[in-house]
């Protein structure tokens, strides 16, 4: 099983979320409890693996403003 690293950076309005080594794997979720989606749907997407096949490591960056 693949395992993926990625850090999630919060601005004003959402999260931006980077795969740590996979060019192009960059999206955004509104809430953190909707990040792990987006990449999982993304990284399916740019590596042709099945979307359930692997794991995800997230590591939240806090912003100026704390999680919110």
């Amino acid at each position: 099983m693949n395992r993926y690293t990625a850090v999630a950076y919060r601005d004003e309005r959402h999260w931006t979320l980077r795969a740590i080594g996979v060019p192009g794997a960059v999206t955004q979720a509104t809430f953190l409890d909707d990040a792990e989606t987006a990449l999982r749907t993304l990284l399916a997407r740019l590596t042709g693996e099945d979307v359930d096949s692997f794991a995800i490591d997230l590591a939240p960056i806090p912003g100026p403003g704390g999680f919110d």
